[in-house]
């Protein structure tokens, strides 16, 4: 079994950020379960492209991948979704109140520098935005 994961890279490419956090926004119902076009529509792909993914993810070990149902995030996927959201939030948050912009002028970007961001500029962020606690 891989490794808990931590918000440094681990070798993960942005595309698997991507989809996993996809797959968090998109998930639906008591299971959780996000199935290929919502996804595909999240990221503005193609549905084969997000079949592909899935089995990836599955490889990976981060989601539970049933064909022609769909997929949802493991404990380990679980974990890596939030701590993504996290790293989004902060860096939303940063930028808007250091820029003095509103955070849908900074969303877009913040995101892009999330897959560049170390764990210890992260914790940096978060310190000096007072520790926020999730909304």
């Amino acid at each position: 079994m891989p490794e808990q994961p931590t918000d440094d890279r681990d070798g993960r490419s942005p595309a698997v950020d991507e989809y996993v956090r996809a797959i968090f926004e998109t998930a639906r119902g008591p299971r959780r379960v996000a199935s290929t076009t919502p996804v595909a529509a999240f990221l503005g792909v193609t549905p084969t492209s997000v079949s592909g993914m899935f089995k990836k993810l599955a490889r990976l070990e981060l989601v539970t991948y049933v064909p022609y149902q769909g997929v949802s995030l493991t404990p380990l996927g679980q974990r890596l979704a939030l701590c993504l959201t996290r790293r989004d939030r902060l860096l939303v948050t940063f930028l808007a109140e250091a820029l003095g912009v509103g955070v849908d002028r900074v969303a877009i970007d913040a995101a892009r520098l999330g897959h560049h961001l170390s764990k210890d500029l992260e914790e940096l962020i978060a310190e000096r935005l007072g520790e926020p606690k999730p909304q």
